[in-house]
C-alpha cells in the first residue's frame, strides 16, 4: 500500500500533534499544514517517500508534498511556507535528483496536476511560438512539436524531465539547449508576484539558469521553425534510437551524473579510469554508459553518493580532473545529519 496520508483527511479534533519528522519539533506546524490543506483545491500530503518520485527510486520521506491545481493554490502554498518558516522546492519528474536516505525537511511542490497546458500561440509560414507550462513533460512538448511539423526540439526526444525542470537545468543534448529556443518564461517569486522574462534577459549557463531564491518557473514560450512533420518525426526517431543504443534505459538512473569538462566527455574519462561496472552496494557505474550510475535494485542513496565520490576521486587521481556533478543532491543523511 502506498505510504501516504492526505492531510485533508485529518480531523479537527486531534489537538496537539507530534512533529512531522526530524527538526520539526512543534506540533503546530503539522496543524497549520492541515489548515492549509483545507483552503486549497489541490492536495497536501505528508511523509511521502521520495523513492516514489525520483528516477533513481531511492530517498527518504519529504515532510510535505503539494499538488496545486492552479496559480491561486500555488500562491497560497508559497505564502504559507514563507510565513511558517518552511523551506520549499519545486519537484519535476525527479529525473535529475538524488534524495538522501534521511529525507527532506521541506515542502515539495509538484506542478504536474495544474500546470500542464501546451498551445501554439502564433502560427506563421516560417515557424511558431509554442507555449508550455512547467508541469508538462518535455516529451509531451516534443510530441506536440512533431505533430505540428515544428523543428528545434528534436534533441530533447527521450529526455524524461518536465518543461520547468528542463528550463531550470538548461537541458541540452546532441548540440541543442533550451536557451536556444526560449522566447520568454513566466516566473512566480516567493512574494507571490508574477514576472515575464524575455529570453535575452535570462542568464543561462551549462545545465543551469539564474533563478531568484524561492522563484518558481510557471511556463515558457518557445520559438520553433516550420518544417514537414515527416522530417521532424524522422529526426526524433533517430535521436531516440541513439539514446537507446548508448544509455541504460532499463535500469533506474538520473541520467548523466557529471557535467562534461570543457572539450572532454565525462563518460570517456570515467571509462579510461577503469571504472565501468564499479559498484558500491547495489549502485553501479553503468556498463553501457560510464556517465550513468544505475540502481541494480535496492540501492540506497548512500550507495549512490558513495559511488559518485569514488568516481570523482579516481578520475582526479588518474586524469587530474575533478568532475562536477550535473544532478542535484538534497536532503539529510539517515539519522538526521544534513549533508547539504
Amino acid at each position: 500500500m502506498e505510504n501516504r496520508r492526505s492531510l485533508a483527511a485529518e480531523t479537527e479534533g486531534e489537538g496537539e500533534r507530534t512533529s512531522l519528522v526530524g527538526e520539526w519539533t512543534k506540533a503546530m506546524k503539522a496543524w497549520k499544514a492541515i489548515e492549509l490543506a483545507k483552503t486549497v483545491k489541490g492536495e497536501i500530503r505528508r511523509s511521502v517517500p521520495m523513492a516514489q518520485h525520483t528516477s533513481f527510486a531511492v530517498g527518504g520521506e519529504v515532510d510535505l508534498f503539494s499538488l496545486p491545481e492552479d496559480l491561486e493554490d500555488l500562491r497560497a502554498i508559497v505564502r504559507w511556507c514563507r510565513e511558517s518558516g518552511v523551506a520549499y522546492f519545486v519537484l519535476g519528474n525527479g529525473t535529475n535528483l538524488l534524495v538522501r536516505d534521511g529525507g527532506i525537511r521541506a515542502m515539495a511542490i509538484s506542478l504536474a496536476r495544474g500546470f500542464c497546458r501546451i498551445a501554439e500561440l502564433a502560427c506563421r509560414s516560417e515557424g511558431s511560438m509554442v507555449f508550455a507550462e512547467a508541469g508538462q513533460s518535455l516529451g509531451a512538448l516534443v510530441q506536440f512539436a512533431t505533430e505540428k511539423g515544428l523543428s528545434g526540439l528534436e534533441w530533447a526526444a527521450g529526455i524524461p524531465g518536465t518543461v520547468g525542470g528542463a528550463l531550470f537545468m538548461n537541458a541540452g543534448a546532441f548540440g541543442g539547449e533550451m536557451k536556444d529556443l526560449v522566447h520568454s518564461i513566466r516566473i512566480l517569486d516567493q512574494e507571490g508576484n508574477l514576472a515575464e522574462w524575455s529570453g535575452g534577459s535570462i542568464r543561462f549557463g551549462y545545465r543551469r539558469m539564474d533563478l531568484p531564491e524561492g522563484g518558481v518557473i510557471l511556463s515558457g514560450t518557445f520559438r520553433l521553425q516550420a518544417e514537414s512533420s515527416r522530417g521532424v518525426k524522422s529526426r526524433v526517431q533517430e535521436i531516440l534510437r541513439r539514446r537507446m543504443d548508448k544509455q541504460p534505459a532499463h535500469l533506474p538512473s538520473a541520467g548523466s551524473i557529471f557535467k562534461n569538462p570543457q572539450g572532454l566527455a565525462a563518460g570517456r574519462l570515467i571509462e579510461e579510469s577503469g571504472l565501468k561496472g564499479s559498484r558500491i552496494g547495489n549502485a553501479q557505474v553503468s556498463e553501457k554508459h560510464a556517465n550513468f550510475i544505475v540502481n541494480l535494485g535496492g540501492a540506497s542513496a548512500r550507495d549512490i553518493s558513495g559511488l559518485i565520490a569514488h568516481v570523482q576521486g579516481r578520475v582526479l587521481q588518474e586524469k587530474g580532473i575533478r568532475l562536477e556533478m550535473e544532478i542535484q543532491v538534497i536532503g539529510e543523511e539517515e539519522g538526521g545529519a544534513d549533508g547539504r
